[in-house]
């Protein structure tokens, strides 16, 4: 058999050096969660090659194992922390029993300063540090594996200490809680359902069995269940199994502690039963961490002094209060629009108010009319919730999640709610009357109305699941200018992917707010924390919110068009049969340059084409804004579009960039060269009864030049020496120093357009309406890729074109267009 030394050494990666350790020791992968490979007595953190014996780098390894250990000791996970540490790399490995680090790990004041929210492989520093200051981290033995009698040491180390069974962790048995219950019911289910099958549920003689006193051990072989409907039940069990298990794990002795471990197992049950689907299905992990974030709020001892209320108006079939312990339910007002999910939720939430209420349209008469309540008019909302809505002393917390679409004016139909074809509120037409604008097809948006007139004057935290848009959107403006204004306390955002259904890949926000204090959204800095699929924090993100006067949709003054012009639908498609003609050219036109909307969501709605352009959003493209319309192109199109920035707004420049000549130039240069140039050149285009040529104004080579190049086609060859006028941006670079690198990809540039006129012939001309000296960028790229001539210039342009957008990206951020995506911690 190989020697372990000799086996690591070979390896090339961490999962190698995992695999191969594993299989020299026998040991069954248990990689859940992302822990390397866990065992009960020992927990391995594996890397390739990191230097063990820098007590840093040791300390770093020691921090990311610690997250494992507290998540096994506190968290849902029903495994045990293990007895022993080991971290192994290919050359070294060091073993520390855990509980000298218990001080570290175990809540007391000292551990609760770390941010275990953070990713476990990006540990906290502080506690990296901290860990590197400690005697014990400093002094610990490294096993050398090159060393044959270290490494013999270190084996028969792992050997004794994977036979040791521990009876608890240094006299600290893991609890069982109402947040943990359920993973260690599956493992005591699988040790013992069986044993325990007549009829009844294996949950009953659990939820038995863990209560103190209710058990106990007769003769060899049997357990005596208490059970609570008063019987007194025999069965026989694998002792030796059983004895382990309650070695492990603490009884539980609080009445109240069984009641809701009993409550949220029966909800347990019912949701293995009840399929969930729709795109507004808040994940239970995040809805946890949610709730951990009301409480790093207002205090997790809010409950036990009656004086708060929560209302989830929006609870569908209530997932969002599933973590809520169990006496905070009788202070719970759940509701919802379709009567089975209110049944459904009164059978898993019996002690909260559960009631079927549509929140957009119901009681909204008594906005309108407040004098109603004088007179008598009943609610529909439950009498307790008007009772509690009318307590000075209560503060509320509106814990929902709404839906996440924009409404229509069909007529609302109460029967067939369908989350893609909702239709007007009665909240809608309020808004309306108060010009409000588009934010009011928004539902979030008339949630958010309601609930500032329904909870005006009231002590309120506004616990909102939705997208980040009523933030940040130009849509949106009004919204925030007249109606939402109040104090950020804390959130967290993270893929909309972890919603069943949800397709798109944005910002889903959880932000609580405070309703008692107003406060201007854009006077605030809005931070939240970013989490990913695995509900590991992996940095924060600052929500940039400004006026629309600073958006960089309103950078570039629009220049009053005049004159008639064929319009385009795409690159060489005349919209001729538009209605909305759109038709019309400023003075002085060079192209049309669509940029609808001010965010990443409308990155892709950034085309540069040769002619106006049927679709909202276009200006004209002139002498007057050419530098700016490309400092505008690049800097929507260049940054990469990911789910973190899709919603972000783009900004106006910190300073003059257009000082900046060599960043103008660059621009011009990459948007020139960019997939989302589409300039071309045409002739004899039918349109209103006149016939147009489209010039492409964005050639970029000197007449001069070009006449100078072989042309294989006699047409083009000849349309070339007998024209005298050079297109605007061939002058304009002629007149403007370039960069090493813009020149670069122009000299790349160049080849590509002496190859092309060279090959005319054997490119699909007519398919591309190639027949002018001054064809677009657009039609040469097509014609090229289609017959397969240039694929090295192509690619060697594309490479040069990468190379300079990385330069001017760095000036993007610097120049504040854009906020970076996420700040690391």
């Amino acid at each position: 058999m190989k020697d372990l030394y000799s086996i690591l050494e070979k390896c090339t990666s961490e999962e190698e050096v995992k695999h191969e350790f594993s299989n020299y020791f026998k040991f069954t992968l248990d990689t859940r969660d992302d822990i390397d490979l866990y065992t009960e007595s020992i927990l391995f953190e594996f890397k390739y090659d990191v230097n063990m014996s820098n007590v840093y780098t040791r300390s770093k390894v020691l921090a990311q194992a610690l997250y494992y250990i507290r998540r096994l000791k506190y968290g849902n996970d029903g495994r045990i922390p293990s007895n022993y540490i080991c971290g192994v790399d290919k050359n070294e490995a060091f073993i520390i029993k855990t509980s000298e680090l218990k001080e570290y790990y175990y809540s007391s004041k000292k551990a609760d300063k770390y941010d275990w929210d953070l990713k476990p492989s990006s540990p906290d520093r502080k506690l990296v540090n901290d860990l590197s200051q400690d005697n014990n981290i400093k002094n610990l033995f490294v096993y050398k594996f090159a060393d044959v009698e270290s490494l013999d040491n270190f084996k028969e180390k792992i050997h004794e200490y994977r036979a040791y069974k521990q009876i608890s962790l240094f006299d600290d048995k893991k609890e069982i809680t109402e947040y943990n219950f359920y993973p260690i019911y599956l493992l005591w289910e699988k040790l013992f359902g069986e044993y325990v099958e007549n009829g009844r549920k294996s949950s009953e003689y659990f939820i038995t069995d863990i209560e103190q006193g209710r058990t106990s051990i007769l003769g060899d072989s049997q357990v005596l269940f208490r059970m609570n409907s008063g019987e007194n039940i025999t069965k026989y069990l694998p002792i030796a199994n059983y004895n382990h298990f309650w070695d492990t794990y603490s009884k539980v002795q609080e009445y109240k502690l069984i009641t809701s471990i009993r409550q949220k197992m029966d909800r347990m049950t019912e949701i293995e039963y009840r399929r969930f689907t729709g795109e507004f299905f808040t994940p239970l992990s995040f809805a946890e961490k949610a709730i951990d974030y009301i409480y790093r709020v207002i205090g997790r001892k809010c409950w036990s002094t009656g004086k708060y209320r929560l209302w989830d108006m929006a609870a569908g079939t209530g997932n969002l209060e599933y973590n809520l312990p169990a006496e905070a339910m009788k202070y719970c007002y759940i509701s919802t629009i379709l009567d089975d999910d209110v049944e459904y939720c009164k059978k898993i939430y019996p002690d909260a108010t559960v009631f079927q209420y549509d929140f957009l349209n119901d009681d909204v008469n008594f906005i309108k009319h407040p004098e109603l309540q004088k007179m008598g008019v009943n609610y529909k909302m439950p009498k307790n919730l008007v009772d509690d809505l009318k307590d000075p002393n209560i503060t509320w917390i509106l814990f929902f999640n709404p839906p996440w679409v924009t409404s229509n004016n069909n007529e609302r139909k109460k029967d067939n709610i369908n989350k893609d074809n909702v239709s007007m509120t009665e909240i809608q037409k309020i808004m309306t009357e108060k010009n409000l604008g588009e934010t009011s097809r928004e539902l979030v948006s008339q949630f958010l109305y309601r609930i500032s007139i329904e909870f005006s004057g009231k002590k309120t935290y506004l616990a909102l699941f939705s997208k980040i848009k009523y933030i940040n959107s130009t849509n949106d403006n009004a919204l925030r200018n007249k109606v939402f204004q109040y104090k950020y306390e804390k959130g967290f955002i993270f893929s909309s992917r972890n919603f069943n259904g949800c397709k798109q890949a944005f910002p889903a926000g959880f932000i609580i707010w405070n309703l008692s204090e107003k406060k201007s959204i854009e006077k605030q800095k809005i931070v939240v924390d970013v989490y990913d699929d695995s509900v590991d924090k992996i940095g924060t993100k600052e929500i940039k919110v400004e006026p629309l006067s600073g958006f960089l949709s309103k950078w570039i003054k629009r220049e009053r068009t005049t004159k008639v012009m064929p319009p385009l639908s795409s690159a060489i498609v005349v919209a001729d049969k538009n209605k909305d003609k759109r038709d019309r050219i400023a003075e002085g036109f060079l192209a049309s340059f669509m940029c609808n909307g001010n965010d990443y969501a409308h990155q892709n709605y950034t085309c540069i084409l040769s002619a106006p352009y049927v679709s909202a959003g276009a200006l004209s493209i002139t002498p007057n804004n050419f530098e700016q319309a490309m400092i505008v192109s690049v800097v929507r199109r260049l940054p990469k579009a990911t789910w973190l920035n899709d919603r972000d707004q783009m900004f106006q420049p910190n300073t003059d960039v257009l000082a900046d000549l060599e960043f103008i130039s660059d621009c011009v240069v990459w948007a020139l060269f960019s997939s989302y140039n589409d300039t071309v050149s045409l002739k004899d285009i039918k349109y209103s009864g006149n016939t147009y040529r489209i010039p492409n104004s964005f050639f970029p080579f000197l007449l001069q030049e070009i006449k100078t190049w072989n042309f294989d086609n006699e047409v083009i060859k000849a349309d070339v020496y007998a024209k005298h006028e050079d297109r605007f941006v061939a002058l304009w670079l002629n007149n403007h120093k370039l960069t090493d690198e813009g020149q670069a990809v122009l000299n790349c540039a160049r080849s590509v357009y002496k190859i092309f006129f060279q090959h005319i012939n054997d490119v699909p001309w007519p398919k591309y309406k190639i027949r002018n000296w001054d064809v677009g960028w657009w039609q040469i790229r097509m014609a090229l890729n289609e017959a397969g001539i240039g694929y090295e210039l192509l690619n060697e342009l594309k490479e040069n074109h990468k190379q300079l957008g990385e330069k001017i990206l760095r000036k993007i951020y610097q120049y504040g267009f854009i906020q970076p995506d996420m700040a690391e911690i």
